[in-house]
């Protein structure tokens, strides 16, 4: 394989990396606690249901100063033109809401002039009079209906009519300037505005090259280390139900393509369509029902952390029950399209040919069918794999394995979303390593692509 393809192939492969990490950065902040402490978002919340709404706010604040939240969520932000020009004002926190609405809607000249007499009357006008104009204000911005808005705006006009102040006239005046100046047209165009590295992503993905995915929200444990512990135990079953299922699977589709008439093979071969059609969680209950019947033991279950060797760690039966329960999910798959494959081969020009030129039929079935049947098996494989996550899901939970698969579920049912996100970045980066190093194996083993 050429350097330059190579190469394509690597940067190929870290751009998708990359995207799909941002994905999942994403898809992250639109979960419903991700802003929140754990539990502010629970109807039923017994923390935080008697407080009041200062007081939430104020933890929300809080947590997410701590957690860094409170920073940019990107390195730019796309935004109307007349929202940017508003935040040239720098109106006061309590007066943002309202005086960008003004500002797009009519423009900045006429909404200074307003806000410059709306403090003044502030600072001066009767707390009472404050405390019913602010609410119509921020009535008035989130108003989206004109005739709905037109209503709120003559209800505002008629308070300072009423209002005992002498700058209220001023206001007043302002006012009506203000409503009856629509915006030009290019306050609505959308513009770029660069908010620079101190922002959300770029400490997410920092922390990310760096192997931090953050802490567990359940019992503060860091993520990398829970998804560690985790994978040791789903690797096992993989590797163990791969490796048997693909041998079992390999001498099979032989002995089927070599005895394509032995009642043995019919009946295998029904064997393995019935396989096929049974639920994975039948399969491993009826795997766990003969064990314990015949006086086996998966009980006390498995503990991520144990001091044994690693053979007697793969020796465990909750293992051992647990990979041959996953290579049977597969193989009769692998199997049935292997044989298949092979059959569609033998019927080529090229085997008989080989025949005609006094060949055995073992010996080109090894040497011309083989290879060419393989190709279209690599592809198979790879699917294989990626999907072998959800019958390890069904293993783990039926034989009481603390596994990835039953991280994913405990995760899902406490809401702890770091754990969750870790997690569904993981199984996104394990499906794009697969599928390149697929691709890879594929360009080796065909010709014609390894030529071309």
């Amino acid at each position: 394989m050429a350097l330059r393809t190579v190469a394509f192939q690597v940067l190929k492969f870290a751009f998708s990396l990359w995207l799909t990490a941002s994905f999942v950065f994403m898809m992250a902040r639109l979960l419903p606690a991700g802003q929140t402490p754990k539990g502010m978002n629970e109807s039923d919340a017994a923390t935080y249901g008697a407080a009041d709404a200062a007081s939430r706010n104020r933890l929300k604040a809080d947590f997410q100063k701590r957690t860094g939240l409170d920073k940019p969520l990107f390195y730019f932000k796309v935004l109307l033109k007349g929202q940017k020009v508003a935040d040239q004002l720098k109106p006061s926190p309590i007066d943002q809401p309202w005086v960008s609405e003004a500002v797009l809607r009519h423009g900045k000249e006429e909404t200074t002039r307003f806000y410059d007499l709306w403090q003044q009357w502030f600072r001066q006008a009767p707390e009472q009079s404050n405390r019913l104009l602010l609410p119509e204000l921020l009535s008035w911005a989130y108003l989206d209906v004109y005739a709905e808005r037109k209503i709120q705006e003559n209800e505002i006009a008629e308070a300072l009519r009423v209002s005992q102040k002498p700058s209220s006239n001023q206001l007043l005046t302002a006012w009506q300037n203000l409503v009856d100046q629509p915006a030009p047209i290019y306050y609505y165009f959308p513009v770029l505005e660069w908010q620079g590295r101190d922002n959300v992503y770029h400490h997410w993905i920092t922390q990310l090259l760096q192997g931090n995915l953050g802490s567990s929200s359940q019992d503060y444990e860091l993520v990398s280390t829970k998804i560690k512990d985790g994978a040791a135990i789903s690797i096992a079953l993989g590797l163990l139900g791969l490796l048997a299922a693909l041998l079992v699977s390999f001498f099979a589709g032989l002995y089927f393509t070599q005895n394509p008439l032995s009642p043995f093979t019919f009946l295998l071969r029904q064997f393995m369509f019935v396989l096929d059609s049974i639920p994975a969680f039948l399969i491993a209950l009826s795997l766990l029902g003969v064990f314990l019947l015949i006086g086996g033991s998966v009980f006390p279950s498995f503990e991520a952390d144990n001091d044994d060797s690693f053979w007697r760690y793969v020796a465990s039966p909750s293992i051992l029950l647990g990979s041959l329960c996953v290579s049977l999910l597969i193989i009769p798959h692998l199997t049935l399209q292997f044989h298949r494959s092979l059959a569609s081969q033998t019927s080529a020009l090229y085997q008989r040919t080989a025949l005609a030129k006094g060949l055995t039929f073992q010996k080109t079935l090894l040497k011309h069918l083989v290879p060419n049947a393989l190709l279209p098996t690599i592809t198979l494989v790879s699917e294989v794999v990626i999907g072998l996550m959800a019958g390890i899901l069904v293993v783990e939970i039926t034989f009481s394995l603390p596994g990835i698969g039953s991280l994913l579920t405990k995760s899902i049912l406490n809401a702890d979303y770091p754990v969750l996100v870790g997690l569904t970045l993981m199984l996104l980066t394990f499906r794009l390593v697969v599928v390149g190093l697929t691709e890879m194996v594929y360009r080796w083993a065909d010709p014609r692509m390894r030529n071309n």
